[in-house]
Formats: C-alpha cells, structure tokens, sequence
C-alpha cells in the first residue's frame, strides 16, 4: 500500500505474540459470551410456551424505530439523548471493530483485497471518531446523572458505577492507541481523524518522542485488548445483557391490542389459576425480566406510586428478576411480593407506555393478582362485595336490574328488538344505568343521536360486563358474565357498537372476541366528532370556559384515542380547550382503574387529588372527561378539595348537549 493511499494498518507497533494473544483471547472471550447466553436461553425456555412468532414484518419495524431508532427513549430530554448517544456511538464503535476484523481476518488474507483503504477508509476514520466522542461525552452525561443529581427514580449502586466506568475506559484507550499512532506515523490523513490527530497533537506538545510514543501505545494496545475481550466474555452475566435482551424484548413485544389481557383457557379444567411460581411464567415473561435495565420510568410514570402507596412497577420486575437468577428465594407471594403492591395498581399502563424495553409490567401484575384472588381468595376487604353484586345483580352497585333503564325515563329511547337492525347497539354501561350523576351522560348522548337522527337502541337485557373482575383476578366472573353477554347480543342485528365508558370500550371491542364476540366499537366522542364533521349535528350556543381535557387510560394509552374527545371540545363555541403538564399518553391517571374504584388502597395522597390539584393550578373553569370514572374521581377530587364552585367537570357529550339548539 502506497503512502499516499489512506489505509487501516491494524496491527501498527503490536509484536506478534500479542496478536496471537489476542485471537486465543477473542476465542476464549466469545466461547464463555456464548455459554452465557446459552444459559440465559435455557432459563427462559424453562417458562411455559407462548406464541410470539406472528407479524415478523411489524416485529422488526419495532426493533429498527425503538432498539436502533431509540424513539420511546427519546420521548425524554436529558435521560433521552444521554441513552441514544450513547447507543448509537457503541453501536457504531461495534460495527467499526466487525468491520476491521472483516477488512483483516477475512477479505485481505481470503480475496486478497482490503476494505479499509481510499476514501471509505477516511469515511471511517472520522465516523468513528465523532461517534467515539459523542459515546465519551454520553457517559459522562450518565454518570453526572446516575451519581451527581441522583434522581429518585434511579439507584446510584457500584454495579452501575463499574459499567460505566469501563465503558469510558475502552473507549479513552481507543483514542489514546490513535493519538499515539497518528503522532508517530503522521500520515497526510491524519486529520481526518479530528479527535484522535488532536490528542496526538497534545502528546507531541508535551515533549512526547516516537519511542515514548510506541511504548505508551504498546502498553495501552494491551490494556484496551485485556477489557474489551473481558468486556465480551462478561456481557451475558452483567448489567450488559440488556444490549442483547432489550432488542429481542422488544421484537417478542405484544402486537394485539394493549388491552387485551390474555384469557385463561378451559378454566373450569385449569391446573393453574394465576401464578403463583416461577415455573408458571411464560418464556416470554422470564425475558421480560431479563430486559429490564433498572431505569426507573416506569416508577417515575406510575401513579400508585406517586401516591405513596406500596407499589413501585420496577421493583416488582427487578425482584421477579433477581428470583428467576436465584438470588431471592423463597415464595413470590407474601414474602418476595407483597399483597399490598400488587393491589395498589390502577392497570393504568403508564407504566408499559414508558418503558424502553416493551415489558408487560400489567399483565405480569394482573396474573398474580390472579392467583390470590382465585386460589387464595385474598381479594382487599372492600372488593368482594362489587363482585358479589354484579354477579348477583348484574351491576357493582348491587341495585335492581329493573333499574337499568331509570335514566332513560321520559326520552323514548328505543330498545333493540330481534329483527330489526339499526346503526348503533347504545352500550349505556352501569354507570350511566345507576351512578345518579353519570346518568346525565346518557341522556346527553341520546339527545345527540336523535338530533342528528341516527338509528339506535339500548338493551334491557344490559349487564356489568366484569371489566373489574378481570383486573382484579377474578377471571372466573369475568369470563362467566362475558359468554353470558355475548350471548345476549346474539339476536340483534347493528352495524356498531358506542360505548361512553373506556372500560366498556375496551373490554367489547379487545376482550370480547375472546370468546366470540366481535364488533367495531367506537367510543362516543369518535361518534359525536364524525357527526360534526358530517354536519349532522351542528353545536351553537356559546359556552364560556376555558375547559382542561382529562385522558382516560383506557382510552387514550389503552386504545390509542386521544384527538377525537378533543376535537368535540374545540366544537362547542366558547370553549377554549388547554393542556394539563401531563396529557395524552403521558396523561395523569384518575386513580380509578384496576378495581379502584370499589376499593381502598393505603396511600398518603390520592391520585385524584393530585389531578386535581393539577387543574387548579391550570386556572381552568372546567375539567372535561370522556370516561365515567374519571368524571367520579375528579368530582370528588374538587370535592374535597373545596373547589366545587371553581372548577366544573363534565363529560364531552355534556358539553355537546347543551350547546345544540
């Protein structure tokens, strides 16, 4: 190779003892990387089997947006580009050493031709120095974070220190190795490698000759090769297994709908109701732990534990974690977990929205609470008397099912009849049927509908569809009271289904085809936007507030619904529509999912006086809701509060409703 052709000279300066000593160190390095990651896979197979090998297109679309393309990591500032710079510079310090390995092991000695040469060559040289710099500048940015501002979120322990700290080793030695080839050689395409022709321009500065140049490049070649091979043999058993188990997590994450929990099949016949053990876990579950990097968003983003209650999501992983590896034995239930944290949960998915590597923390949550309600019946004191009434009554309140239709008194709404078909099955759900407050909302849609002269009907047959059983493990009911309902829908003939409860929404539209029931549901604001936009109905009379939109989990992080509610607001004249800190996925739970709402759960503040206090602060005359139980827990938030003359809360259908001629 001429000297005016830029080339990668691999070995410069290193003897050929070293470089044997390397190749017999990179094979002892890979061969206990491998046994590693072969232990780890035979963990994970240990687990029970589930099918996550559909859709590989959209699988992989979801390793290069959020594993290469960082796109949920980056949804936060400071912890955001501190993690990408840092990924994408080792990602691309890694493909740079395959690529050398490649040029020299096998393209020169096998074709006889040599990659890292030309222009690609400088290409190279100065790609990889940015991303070097940029990987440098990304630690230091984590460990000023981890160990200098300390966020409650984090736990600023050794293990994450030494990591850290060895990263940032291999790659100063990198550059060092550089400076001290580049200032020896001093090739006219030196500067092509920006930070390591800098620092070699230092060394030389400092008096430093060519024999001393060599001897500290010699022995820095040796130390950088020493714990870069150690750092590969020690990735499967460290902090550092997450770059291998996030993509895969990421990869094996969950396609069907987010809130759709998995069903236990022939229960009556089950050898398991919930789990109770390890080996009760899917494979897929056991991976989950594995991925799990400890950052913290999801106890950041949950409300329970804002609340102070006993939950934190990451705890609950890590402990299941540290189980799986040995390292806490003993029962999950009672004394590895406590009842008391796996009850705080609101399912309100804050939690799994944040979360970098796609971990069902929810639904592992949820089957656990399965086993202590159906095989221990350990449901909290104040929850089994919803349940009894709903499979008694048919309703959580417990109130006569001739009841159901109270609200509609005076408003001829029509019932669903077989044989006659109409556009939209009206799922009225039991809190508009019996919550004296929340009637008002089905009377406001109905009102809507027949203005705008669509073709509807309500059921009277209409019963609790046992949501709030699945969420607290009472699959059983649930699945009881489903097959029942499905049932009951079976003779009516609709193109629809509208729901004004989120709850409802989800469990008709994802759960129910479960066991045979499948519908296109909307939520009513998606009906109310579409008949605005159509002109069908057209909203006048001016309302004067400035109205603060609440998201419900179960629409928006569950469903995706977020513009639709929104745009209804925007409709009505006089109604200026902002935004709270916390809105859309990101959006503050009202503390009423998850059974919450039949329940007690010890916390030193509610979340729902937190929202609250959110809007005050907002200076909002109103707080407006699509869901029933966001409206009950910010009514009694404001109730307590003592701003009921302050702030209103409504439905958007309400708003609607008033303004129509």
């Amino acid at each position: 190779m001429t000297a005016s052709i830029p080339f990668r000279d691999t070995f410069w300066n290193v003897p050929s003892w070293a470089q044997i000593a390397l190749y017999v160190g990179g094979a002892l390095a890979i061969a206990y990387l491998v046994y590693g990651l072969y232990q780890r896979v035979t963990l994970w197979r240990q687990g029970l089997p589930e099918d996550r090998l559909d859709r590989i297109p959209e699988r992989l679309g979801l390793v290069v947006q959020h594993a290469l393309g960082q796109v949920r990591t980056l949804s936060q500032a400071y912890p955001g580009v501190m993690h990408a710079i840092m990924f994408w510079g080792f990602l691309a310090l890694f493909m740079g050493t395959v690529l050398a390995t490649i040029d020299w092991d096998i393209a020169l000695p096998l074709f006889g031709y040599k990659l890292l040469k030309g222009d690609f060559y400088l290409f190279y040289e100065t790609v990889l120095d940015l991303f070097g710099l940029f990987f440098v500048v990304g630690l230091g940015m984590a460990l000023w974070r981890r160990f200098v501002v300390r966020p409650a979120r984090i736990d600023p322990t050794a293990r994450f220190a030494w990591a850290l700290t060895l990263l940032l080793v291999i790659n100063v030695t990198g550059f060092v190795m550089e400076a001290c080839r580049l200032a020896v050689v001093e090739p006219w395409w030196a500067p092509w490698s920006p930070v390591g022709w800098a620092l070699g321009r230092a060394f030389v500065a400092l008096g430093l000759g060519p024999g001393a140049l060599r001897a500290i490049h010699l022995a820095t070649w040796i130390f950088h090769a020493a714990i870069a091979l150690v750092f590969i043999a020690i990735i499967p058993y460290s902090y550092f297994v997450h770059l291998i188990t996030t993509p895969l997590n990421i990869f094996f994450s969950k396609l069907g709908p987010r809130g759709a929990i998995r069903e236990i099949k022939n229960i009556e016949e089950a050898e398991s109701l919930g789990i109770s053990k390890l080996e009760e876990f899917s494979w897929k579950r056991r991976l989950d732990f594995d991925a799990c990097v400890e950052c913290g968003r999801c106890q950041a983003a949950c409300p329970a534990y804002m609340s102070g209650t006993a939950l934190s999501p990451k705890q609950i992983i890590v402990k299941l974690k540290r189980h799986m590896h040995g390292e806490l034995p003993g029962p999950i239930h009672g004394e590895l977990i406590k009842a008391d944290e796996l009850w705080a949960c609101t399912t309100c998915m804050a939690c799994v929205q944040e979360c970098p590597a796609f971990i069902d923390i929810v639904d592992t949550i949820i089957d656990l609470r399965r086993y202590l309600t159906l095989s221990e019946g350990a449901l909290p004191s104040t929850a089994p008397q919803s349940l009894q009434n709903i499979q008694r009554a048919g309703n959580p309140w417990g109130l006569p099912a001739g009841e159901r239709l109270a609200w509609a008194q005076g408003l001829d709404v029509p019932l669903m009849e077989p044989g006659r078909e109409v556009e939209y099955l009206y799922w009225v759900g039991c809190s508009a049927s019996y919550d004296r407050r929340n009637q008002s909302i089905a009377r406001a849609m109905v009102k809507i509908l027949k203005a705008a002269g669509v073709s509807f009907g309500v059921m009277q047959e209409e019963r609790c569809h046992a949501e709030v059983g699945r969420r607290l493990g009472e699959e059983y009911l649930y699945q009881t009271v489903t097959q029942e309902n499905v049932e009951a829908i079976k003779p009516y003939r609709f193109r629809k289904v509208i729901t004004h409860c989120p709850h409802c929404f989800n469990t008709i539209k994802n759960e129910y085809p479960q066991f045979g029931g499948t519908y296109e549901v909307l939520h009513h604001s998606q009906v109310i936007q579409a008949l605005i936009e159509e002109g069908r109905i057209k909203p006048t009379k001016p309302l004067d507030a400035s109205v603060a939109f609440h998201d419900s989990c179960y629409l928006g992080r569950y469903n995706g619904i977020f513009d639709a509610p929104r745009n209804v607001a925007k409709a009505v004249p006089g109604l200026r529509v902002i935004e709270l800190p916390r809105n859309r996925e990101r959006g503050l739970c009202c503390g009423g999912g998850g059974g919450h709402m039949w329940m007690e759960v010890k916390a030193e503040k509610r979340v729902n006086l937190i929202r609250v206090e959110e809007a005050l602060d907002a200076k909002v005359n109103m707080v407006a809701t699509g869901c029933p139980f966001c409206l009950a827990m910010i009514d009694l938030g404001r109730k307590v509060k003592g701003a009921e003359e302050t702030l209103a809360v409504k439905d958007v259908s309400e708003l609607v409703a008033e303004s129509l001629p």
